[in-house]
């Protein structure tokens, strides 16, 4: 992986309001630091630039890795994943109590592949929405 230099973090990081560009899990409720994902992977000449990067919790950019998209599940059509550089979050999901509802091709095969929705994951919005902490404001798209 490139070096990304602490000024791009940064970038990044307030871009997205301390928040997954994905699942919109709040920096301020991990554990663990949030990282600098290259929406196209390197391995697919993603190049190291606030354009192709996005702050991912771990859990998404471990499950999502280097893939650029699967098959849709309604369609069998191979969709690339949600671009949070190119689209508004709210177009392609919407949230249910603590899930996190797929409205569109791009949002089911990111829900599916990033794994939004397993107990454990729903469970910790759903503690952080009964104090307040989720869902977390929506950061503008650049």
């Amino acid at each position: 992986m490139s070096y990304v230099s602490a000024t791009l973090r940064r970038l990044v990081t307030q871009r997205a309001a301390q928040q997954c560009e994905y699942c919109r899990f709040p920096q301020s409720a991990s554990l663990f630091a949030f990282e600098m994902e290259h929406i196209i992977a390197e391995k697919h000449d993603g190049i190291t630039e606030a354009e192709n990067l996005a702050l991912s919790c771990p859990c998404c950019n471990r499950f999502k890795g280097t893939d650029l998209g699967s098959i849709d599940p309604e369609t069998q059509q191979l969709t690339p994943f949600f671009n949070p550089r190119l689209q508004n979050w709210s177009d392609h999901f919407e949230l249910e109590v603590g899930t996190i509802v797929p409205l569109t091709p791009e949002g089911r095969v990111t829900a599916k592949i990033l794994q939004f929705n397993l107990p454990e994951r729903i469970l910790e919005r759903e503690q952080l929405m009964a104090i307040g902490q989720y869902p977390p404001p929506t950061p503008e798209r650049t």
